[in-house]
């Protein structure tokens, strides 16, 4: 039992080698470039959508509004 315990803590213990090239920082400045094009992306496309329900609904509004005075 004890030794189990140890062999969890050496795993635990156990150095994180990080690959620190600079030809895998490139491909993580490229990713993370990408991944920023597309949050501005889904941002502005997320944006719009909700700026094109608020002028239906306006539009709505308003011919529903012009429907009863017509009446």
């Amino acid at each position: 039992m004890d030794k189990h315990k140890i062999d969890i803590k050496a795993k635990d213990t156990e150095e994180i080698i990080v690959d620190t090239s600079a030809e895998h920082v490139k491909e993580l400045e490229d990713e993370l470039l990408k991944l920023k094009i597309e949050n501005a992306f889904l941002k502005e496309l997320r944006r719009l959508r909700l700026e094109d329900e608020a002028k239906m609904r306006e539009r709505h509004l308003s011919s529903k509004a012009s429907e009863e005075n017509s009446n």
